[in-house]
């Protein structure tokens, strides 16, 4: 029965910090995906204006994010997974400016 228990218990504790655990590994695949797919022209110095990923609320990120993408932004995006896109806007709103667990207060 003390056997039942703790193997109850430790599926619970897993699958209660799993959650938490499987959305880490969403936004640092996004940052893998902002690396390879973003970062070469939006760098210092790049054809497309740096990035600051504080700029913008998750909101705004959100909205642009599901937007129809068009110019220098088109042929990268078309290249896309929806997984590295959705990974990539969990990123982005890692860092957004009303992002306020990183800073320890959320």
């Amino acid at each position: 029965m003390k056997n039942a228990l703790l193997v109850a218990l430790c599926v619970l504790c897993f699958v209660a910090f799993s959650s938490s655990a499987f959305a880490a590994s969403g936004w640092r695949a996004g940052k893998e995906t902002y690396k390879n797919n973003c970062m070469s022209c939006h760098k210092r110095g790049g054809e497309a204006e740096r990035l600051k990923l504080n700029q913008w609320s998750k909101a705004k990120w959100t909205k642009f994010f599901g937007e129809d993408k068009k110019g220098m932004h088109e042929e990268p995006w078309g290249k896309m997974s929806e997984k590295e896109k959705d990974d990539l806007l969990k990123y982005f709103h890692k860092y957004a400016k009303d992002d306020h667990t990183r800073l320890g207060c959320g």
